[in-house]
């Protein structure tokens, strides 16, 4: 193994300081089996360009227009999600669900309390949909998201409605004959390309404390990607044994503004369900004669989504969690609560059989009460906080590995992971060189 001085790799990363606009400081190299670490200071300061040493950064793509999937509403929710993406990349919890999630889950502060719970640094965007069903959710992501923008957990909100294969999907007969979906079907995606990082070339190994393992690709001689300077410089003659290629994760460029509630996805509501002025505005339906609970049957075309949906996740290594919303008592009649037990009781047999997980909020009575409703069936802001907050210390308690650390699509490649860059203020990233997958 080659041994090699602080300076030596001190060289390498003088040029990685113009990309933050930062001086940087090697403060320590820790090796350690089959990685080495290296922890940078970022100092406020003026930058000190290395010409030629770096590619110039690739801008990701503007997303042009794309036709309507037949609801203004599912439209909307798409702009935002390209934008979340390009400013922020992928999240890392995806909450999915019709409009019981849309209003019924704060993004910010599940966010807040899984960071409570230990896992820092997550982000959330809420996904849901008006009248979103089962097939709704199994048709965006198996259709509309490509794979490398999915997240690292899904959250699946909402109840028995979306399950009900008895009667009509008017939402997703709309979206598969839309003229956005025919897009889809010709191989057009709306969301604008992301890469998982900024590509800012190739570091020759050589000059690094650690060897690789064989490549299964021929190495390729990428001497001008290796600054020429001190004791890392190169002759343009000598070939490169271990070239690796670098990626600055792009979180790691710039520190993430406070995006609010809709930014986030989120439909915030502030109306509270009162029964007694409610009623004197809408009609006081019983569920014998509910639309939502017409020939309820949990069998069928949404019970093929759901096995979809959880095949999707298990198939793509992402856990999926299912979420049964609560509902006041007043929605609750004998009728509805017969279906609400029945799907209860399925879903919790299904969850085992499919390998996700089943978390009931529906049998929580503090979350039942008025206050935290806008109507008898769907939570205001007071309930979407109380859910999140609930669901997060929910995720602690199972301590399930709800949000596993990427995994390498190299073999070996240097991935930074920061903390908040600040541009008046001292930061810290930390660097490893990994060896194999992570």
């Amino acid at each position: 193994m080659r041994s090699v001085t602080v300076a030596a790799i001190a060289t390498f990363f003088l040029g990685l300081a113009s990309l933050f606009n930062r001086q940087m400081v090697v403060q320590a190299i820790t090796p350690a089996p089959k990685d080495v670490v290296v922890e940078i200071k970022l100092a406020p300061g003026q930058p000190q360009p290395q010409p030629g040493f770096f590619p110039k950064p690739e801008v990701p793509a503007v997303p042009a227009p794309f036709p309507s999937f037949n609801s203004q509403q599912l439209d909307r929710q798409l702009q935002r999600y390209i934008t979340y993406i390009e400013q922020n990349g992928v999240p890392d919890v995806l909450i999915l669900g019709s409009s019981r999630a849309l209003q019924g889950v704060d993004p910010l502060v599940l966010k807040q309390t899984l960071e409570q719970q230990g896992y820092s640094g997550v982000s959330v965007f809420n996904f849901g949909i008006n009248g979103a069903t089962a097939q709704v959710v199994d048709w965006l992501l198996h259709r509309l998201l490509p794979p490398d923008q999915l997240p690292r957990l899904l959250v699946w909100a909402d109840g028995s409605r979306a399950f009900n294969s008895g009667r009509i999907d008017h939402t997703f007969n709309k979206i598969r004959t839309s003229e956005g979906n025919r897009q889809l079907l010709a191989g057009k995606r709306p969301l604008a390309k992301t890469s998982t990082g900024l590509k800012v070339g190739q570091l020759c190994m050589d000059l690094l404390p650690v060897q690789i393992a064989p490549q299964q690709t021929p190495q390729v001689n990428r001497t001008s990607d290796v600054p020429k300077s001190g004791s890392a410089s190169r002759s343009q003659a000598t070939p490169c044994k271990q070239p690796i290629k670098l990626v600055v994760h792009q979180s790691s460029l710039k520190p993430q503004s406070a995006a609010n509630a809709l930014d986030l996805g989120f439909q915030t509501v502030s109306d509270r369900f009162n029964p007694n002025q409610y009623f004197q505005r809408y009609p006081k339906v019983s569920g014998s004669f509910d639309a939502d609970y017409r020939n309820f049957a949990l069998t069928g075309t949404q019970a093929k989504a759901l096995d979809n949906v959880s095949q999707f996740a298990n198939r793509h290594k992402i856990p999926l969690v299912f979420v049964n919303l609560p509902l006041t008592a007043t929605y609750r009649d004998y009728t509805r609560s017969t279906y609400e037990d029945e799907f209860r009781r399925r879903m919790q047999w299904v969850s085992q059989t499919r390998r996700f997980t089943f978390i009931d909020l529906s049998t929580v009575s503090s979350l039942s009460q008025n206050s935290y409703f806008a109507d008898p069936s769907h939570l205001n802001r007071l309930g979407a906080v109380a859910v999140a907050q609930e669901l997060g210390r929910e995720f602690g308690r199972l301590r399930l590995s709800l949000l596993p650390q990427r995994q390498s699509q190299n073999h070996s490649t240097i991935s930074i992971h920061p903390l908040k860059i600040h541009p008046l203020r001292e930061s810290y990233l930390t660097v490893r060189v990994f060896q194999g997958n992570i």
